[in-house]
């Protein structure tokens, strides 16, 4: 099996798994899996709902080895939340 070429980009792909997100999944999961993940296999358009981020990743490699996934977190905006500083004084944050 070969991997589509628009499939090779990230951010080609996240737009693939946000728009079946919300085309076809948000309204059920964001009223019955809400802060659930899921990974939304963009070839096929299937979603894989799990308790953690490794859960649903690990479903969604079970049934789809070949797949190709975005994974979001239901009813927010990111999967994980990631944050900076170059302040010296807020390194401490980060040990």
């Amino acid at each position: 099996m070969s991997m589509d070429p628009k499939f090779t980009n990230p951010r080609i792909i996240a737009e693939a798994g946000e728009k079946i997100y919300a085309e076809k999944y948000r309204a059920d999961f964001e009223a019955r899996h809400m802060g659930q993940f899921v990974a939304i296999d963009v070839s096929t358009g299937q979603a894989f709902l799990g308790p953690t981020a490794e859960a649903a990743l690990s479903g969604a490699r079970q049934a789809s080895p070949g797949g190709i996934f975005h994974l979001i977190r239901v009813g927010q905006a990111g999967a994980f939340r990631v944050s900076y500083s170059v302040d010296a004084k807020l390194d401490w944050l980060a040990r």
